[in-house]
């Protein structure tokens, strides 16, 4: 049985129901579209959190060289001030 008709909707078919799927197709894309446009912002706002993380890094590096040449001179003070107490307790 060799069919010769071309597709068609069949009227049977309500038209709310064609509109209901066309708005349910544009809110699908539309959720598509801002979950992109999300995504490309979270991605921007990492790379720019990565770049204060990278720098926050640097400078808690610079501040533990900075902080070991300070123990190491309070150090020197300390031993300083000992050799100062020592030489005041042994004058007569």
């Amino acid at each position: 049985m060799a069919h010769n008709e071309s597709w068609h909707l069949s009227k049977s078919v309500p038209v709310s129901l064609i509109i209901g799927l066309a708005v349910q197709a544009g809110g699908v894309i539309w959720m598509f579209s801002s979950m992109a446009s999300d995504i490309d912002n979270n991605r921007d706002r990492l790379t720019k959190v990565e770049t204060q993380v990278n720098q926050i890094e640097d400078t808690a590096q610079a501040q533990a060289v900075q902080l070991g040449r300070i123990e190491t001179r309070l150090d020197a003070l300390m031993e300083q001030s000992d050799r100062i107490l020592r030489a005041l307790e042994a004058r007569p």
